[in-house]
Parts: C-alpha cells; sequence; structure tokens
C-alpha cells in the first residue's frame, strides 16, 4: 500500500482535501506534484488500489478522489458505485488512457463528477478539481458529443448494453470457446489488446467471467 498519512492534516474547511488512487508510481507522482502546486489543495492520501481507495475514503472523506479507471483489484467504476451506495460525501474524477463513450457513460452514470484523460494538462486538472468541489459536473468537451451518442443509443436499446463492433466480434469468439491468444490471432490484434476489450465486456454486461458474458449477452439479445 502506498499512502500519505493524515494523521496531523486537520479538517480544514479552506482547503480542497484530495486522495489519489493509481497504481503506476510515476503517473501518482505525477498527479501529486501537480496537485501539490495549488496552496488551495491537500493531499490527505494516496493509494494504489482501488479496495483502498474506498477504504481510504471511508476513512478520510476527502473532498475529491481522484481515481484511475484500470486499478488491478476493483475498476474506478466500482469505487464509484461502492462511494455512491454509502452515501459518502466524496466526490470522484476519473483519470483514464480509455476515452471510449461507453465507458464515460459507465462512469458518469455511476456517479462519478469527471472524467479526463491522463493527457489532461496540469491546468486543465486544477480547474476541474475545483469544479467539482463546487458541485459541478466536467465532461471535456472532446468527449461530449460521443457521449451524447452514446446515451441516445441507450435510451433507442433499453437496457441493452452498448458494445461496440470490436466487443462483438470478441464475444463471439468466445462463444467459439477460443482463448485470448487465439482470439488475438484471428483478430489481428495483440493479446493485451483482447484482454483490454474482455475487461470491457465484462464491466458492460455486469460479469466477471466468460461463461456469465456469453449467458448475458444471449439474454439481452447481443448474440443470437
Amino acid at each position: 500500500m502506498v499512502r500519505q498519512s493524515e494523521a496531523s492534516v486537520g479538517k480544514s474547511h479552506k482547503r480542497i482535501r484530495i486522495l489519489i488512487a493509481d497504481d503506476h508510481p510515476m503517473f501518482r507522482e505525477g498527479v501529486s506534484r501537480v496537485v501539490a502546486s495549488y496552496p488551495e489543495f491537500e493531499i490527505v492520501g494516496r493509494v494504489d488500489s482501488g479496495r483502498q481507495a474506498v477504504e481510504e475514503i471511508r476513512s478520510l472523506e476527502p473532498d475529491v478522489a481522484l481515481v484511475d479507471l484500470r486499478l488491478p483489484d476493483i475498476d474506478g467504476v466500482k469505487v464509484v458505485e461502492a462511494i455512491e451506495r454509502d452515501g459518502l460525501t466524496t466526490k470522484v474524477i476519473i483519470i483514464s488512457a480509455y476515452e471510449d463513450s461507453a465507458t464515460v457513460y459507465s462512469a458518469i452514470s455511476a456517479g462519478a463528477r469527471a472524467y479526463l484523460s491522463k493527457a489532461v494538462s496540469a491546468d486543465e486538472l486544477g480547474r476541474a478539481i475545483q469544479a467539482v468541489a463546487r458541485g459541478q459536473t466536467v465532461i471535456p468537451a472532446a468527449m461530449q458529443s460521443a457521449l451524447a451518442q452514446e446515451i441516445r443509443a441507450r435510451r433507442d436499446l433499453g437496457d441493452v448494453p452498448v458494445l461496440t463492433k470490436r466487443e462483438v466480434e470478441v464475444l463471439e469468439c468466445i462463444a467459439e470457446g477460443l482463448s485470448a491468444p487465439e482470439i488475438a490471432e484471428r483478430l489481428v490484434l495483440s493479446v493485451t489488446t483482447i484482454k483490454t476489450h474482455l475487461h470491457n465486456i465484462y464491466r458492460k454486461l455486469d460479469v466477471s467471467d466468460r461463461a456469465a458474458a456469453v449467458a448475458q449477452a444471449m439474454r439481452r439479445g447481443i448474440l443470437n
């Protein structure tokens, strides 16, 4: 566990108290430096997993949590869902390298107050933290059009999750019983990319394994 102690930090309402959750040390340190450069911000904790993020949010009650989407145990969306379920007041900003509309939709609909790319500038991050602390929702302009399309698509399809064409292809391969390397070979993609697609499929279908993904897809009419 990587965490900065809260022991000596008072709960002053004059500064925005922030927790950072990211499993990549270099990125976590980079975000920490940006946050520390603002006199109105105060880092109260730093963790490297989703479960630790939930535990520390419950304990420290930060104003804002900067949470990576992809964490080694539970992902950022699950962290948001846990916070919402517990009725905690911490506002979550998801920071991710993934910018597809379905992922952004899932995060915002779960209760995230902002969704930012990992390519965000220091100024943009600072402004987003300030806005979210004031109760605003922040979605970068580059993501807004795709998110609007996602919302319309989900409205038209009801409860059917919106999977990309590639994700459906991966699902079809799963239904055939192919392994990740076999799917990668068939679709001419890397195994890492296939695993990313599998992660997104599981998240969108709210399942945790291949058999459940196929069964859920069939029940929802995604697969015949």
